[in-house]
């Protein structure tokens, strides 16, 4: 979703080339890393049946909601609050780093938008919203994308048709764009 807005923006073409690609992904990268971590700790290390892995990683009194370590950690880039800091802290510095500051910026601008979606798609396990300085508010979303008690059912649905959508956008873009390099370089070698 954040790549198809950059691309249709009145800011397409001063983009910096994988921010809002990677800002997309970044909030979520920490529990996909900690996630595999605790599966291979778990079940490889400690050698716990599959079973009781999931359930001492994301129950409300497991390591998602309850350790520091992973709340900090999935937090960072979640937080609304952790991204207002960092993008105040890039403006601060600008003027020493330009280039890196405004592709940060970027950056920061789609982890923001995920921030958002996540906010109003998750019933009670979104981000928080204050972290770092509280470590225990959620927004309590009436929706889930996950949760069949909150319309996670409907609006998988919806994500779906989104999606297909989205992609399709993006691979007519390519083509586009591919195309008139193709054309552009054909006339070239016509010209010669």
């Amino acid at each position: 979703m954040t790549v198809t807005i950059g691309k249709i923006g009145p800011w397409k073409n001063k983009v910096p080339k994988w921010s809002l690609g990677l800002g997309s992904l970044a909030p979520d990268l920490p529990l996909y890393l900690m996630s595999l971590g605790g599966i291979v700790y778990f079940s490889v290390w400690k050698q716990w049946p599959a079973k009781d892995t999931f359930p001492h990683m994301y129950d409300p009194s497991g390591l998602f909601f309850n350790d520091p370590g992973w709340i900090a950690f999935h937090n960072l880039f979640h937080s609304p609050t952790s991204l207002l800091i960092l993008f105040s802290m890039s403006r601060l510095v600008r003027t020493r780093w330009p280039r890196f500051c405004g592709w940060f910026q970027f950056f920061l601008a789609a982890c923001a938008l995920h921030s958002f979606v996540d906010i109003l798609t998750h019933n009670d396990d979104g981000p928080l919203l204050f972290f770092p300085f509280e470590w225990t508010t959620r927004f309590i979303s009436p929706v889930s994308y996950w949760d069949s008690d909150h319309y996670g059912f409907a609006f998988m649905r919806f994500e779906v048709v989104l999606d297909v959508v989205l992609v399709v956008f993006l691979v007519c873009a390519l083509f586009a764009k591919s195309k008139n390099k193709r054309s552009f370089f054909s006339s070239r070698q016509d010209a010669l």
